[in-house]
């Protein structure tokens, strides 16, 4: 295992759902739409689907820390809000 640190916009990519958990807060409770609001967290798989795929091609390992807390915060968030607006296709 190796002490090179990932580049930062590997960071930003594992940090993006952050982004599009607070975008969707918005599209449920200030716009009113469930549809765009599942749709943005949805979308917030991508930047972390990417930084795997950039890894994997690298022959890196992510460090567990940037897994375990962006996807974390993606199952949370997507539980806490299915209990209050209802499931995406309901």
């Amino acid at each position: 295992m190796s002490n090179v640190e990932a580049p930062q916009a590997l960071r930003h990519l594992w940090a993006s759902p952050a982004l599009f958990v607070l975008a969707a807060f918005v599209a449920f409770n200030v716009a009113g739409s469930r549809g765009a609001g599942w749709a943005l967290m949805a979308g917030g798989l991508s930047g972390p689907l990417v930084a795997l795929g950039w890894q994997a091609l690298r022959r890196e390992r992510p460090e567990t820390a940037f897994v375990v807390v962006p996807l974390g915060l993606l199952v949370l968030m997507s539980v806490l809000f299915w209990i209050n607006e209802g499931p995406p296709w309901g």
